[in-house]
């Protein structure tokens, strides 16, 4: 079972200004190549499990979680922008004496992603954007208000247990594994109301074009055929927008198409890694 696997790569530790932050690590720290994962609004380190398993076989892989979720201290301001996040990503990395790296950033994850990229360019071999939210800052106040409450409420009114059963299949297509839906309702189960308001203030009054484009010279961007809640159309879209180098569409697969295929997703990672450190500057 996916959820098994996470025994192979438990939580660990470090202190920040902050407050501690929780990742989990695959491969080894003396690998020249490292790739970071920033998970979604509801999910966590442990989402990553099967890129932590496959792509640690090649690079050294380090998947956080976020400000407020898993044992990462929340952040300080509970109305944040995804550049405090990226503040946060930058802290963790200066801890880790990790200069540069290959970042990858899923829904809400792209918004943090997209953040660092525009105030650290220097410190990235690549960044790619999978199935990008792209935030609701420009939406009339609202549909701003009704974002920001929309799953707080949910996890408020059921708990973590009960916003799992509710929704962990909606992050996948129809068609994808018991196995597959546990893993996306294990992170679920360990969410926390005080960062999951935090991120759901992020995506409701932040927007990723206040941070692209970037000067970061290998930009990709992939989303799930089956993806309904950032579907295709909107990930290539952005892509075209974002003179992204590459968009690559997963088929049959929903949202977290990292879990459903993670197969074809990490072959597209080691594929887009393989196109050597990147320069920064103009594109």
């Amino acid at each position: 079972m996916l959820t098994r696997m996470l025994n192979h790569f438990p939580l660990r530790t470090c202190l920040l200004a902050e407050g501690q932050q929780t990742w989990r690590e695959g491969g080894s720290a003396k690998c020249n190549q490292v790739l970071v994962l920033l998970h979604g609004i509801s999910s966590g380190s442990g989402s990553w499990v099967q890129q932590l398993d496959a792509l640690g076989r090649h690079c050294r892989v380090l998947a956080w979680d976020a400000p407020g979720y898993g044992r990462s201290a929340d952040l300080p301001d509970s109305q944040p922008g995804a550049m405090d996040y990226a503040e946060r990503l930058a802290d963790w990395l200066d801890a880790l004496d990790v200069e540069r790296c290959w970042l990858v950033g899923h829904s809400l994850g792209a918004m943090i992603a997209a953040a660092f990229a525009h105030r650290y360019p220097g410190r990235l071999d690549g960044l790619l954007l999978a199935s990008p939210a792209q935030g609701y800052g420009k939406s009339d106040a609202d549909t701003r208000e009704r974002i920001y409450h929309q799953r707080p409420d949910v996890l408020e009114q059921l708990g973590a247990d009960g916003l799992a059963a509710r929704r962990a299949a909606a992050l996948l297509s129809a068609s994808a594994t018991a196995e597959q839906v546990e893993l996306v309702a294990d992170s679920m189960k360990r969410l926390r109301l005080p960062g999951f308001r935090a991120a759901s203030w992020l995506l409701a009054h932040d927007d990723i074009w206040c941070y692209l484009p970037v000067d970061v010279t290998v930009r990709r961007v992939i989303c799930g055929g089956m993806d309904g809640i950032t579907p295709p159309q909107g990930a290539r879209q952005l892509a075209q927008d974002f003179d992204a180098t590459e968009f690559v569409e997963i088929p049959a697969a929903g949202h977290a198409c990292y879990i459903e295929a993670a197969t074809l997703v990490n072959q597209t990672l080691m594929d887009w890694m393989s196109t050597g450190s990147a320069k920064t500057g103009s594109t």
